[in-house]
């Protein structure tokens, strides 16, 4: 293995390391996907969005900050105070060979969230009368049975979708900034896993 090849490894496994870290406390892995979903943000802004106490926020901040998950953008003063912003440098976001070193309760927190952000996005387009009411929307459910080889096959379709989808977002950052384009507000989500048997019925 030569001298870079090492040097990646250590990278991805620290990365990886902190990732994990990050996902220990709950509320700091809320803290971290609020950064990702809003952008630069401070702890004040974050507490309230979260209904969470501002000093227990700026500290899972801070945390994140030391973990490279997140990173100071800026600062300005309010009220005798310095009011901090930062922004998310790692996306919320544990890969499948990391999920089992996740503590079982932690693992669960984060399922039931994720989950719950992708009807949340379903019902708030609803209510603003977005989704449905043109062509312009993709929605997929099929029930299917699948063998073991099968469904880990699926799984790596699902992740090649993810990255491809992430390739889009990245060529799309650079055209909202160079070019002035209009950023369009989209809700990516892709739900795969098993089921009971009797939840194919329809």
């Amino acid at each position: 293995m030569s001298t870079s090849q090492k040097s990646g490894r250590t990278e991805k496994e620290g990365s990886k390391r902190n990732r994990l870290k990050a996902m220990e406390h709950p509320l700091r892995a809320r803290v971290l996907r609020l950064l990702v979903e809003r952008g630069v943000q401070s702890p004040s802004e974050l507490a309230r969005a979260l209904h969470a106490d501002v000093r227990a926020v700026s500290y899972h901040a801070r945390r994140l900050e030391e973990l490279d998950c997140a990173e100071l953008v800026t600062t300005r003063p309010v009220r005798g105070a310095v009011e901090h912003f930062y922004r998310a440098t790692e996306r919320h976001l544990v890969n499948g060979d990391e999920w089992e070193d996740l503590d079982p309760l932690i693992a669960g927190d984060l399922v039931c969230e994720f989950m719950q952000k992708i009807v949340d996005d379903f019902n708030d387009s609803r209510r603003a009368g977005i989704v449905g009411s043109d062509q312009h929307f993709h929605i997929t459910r099929t029930p299917m049975i699948l063998d073991e080889e099968g469904f880990l096959e699926g799984m790596e379709v699902f992740e090649r979708c993810r990255l491809a989808m992430a390739d889009v977002e990245a060529k799309s950052a650079q055209r909202i900034a160079s070019a002035g384009a209009t950023p369009v507000p989209v809700s990516s989500g892709l739900s795969y896993f098993k089921v009971p048997r009797k939840s194919l019925r329809s």
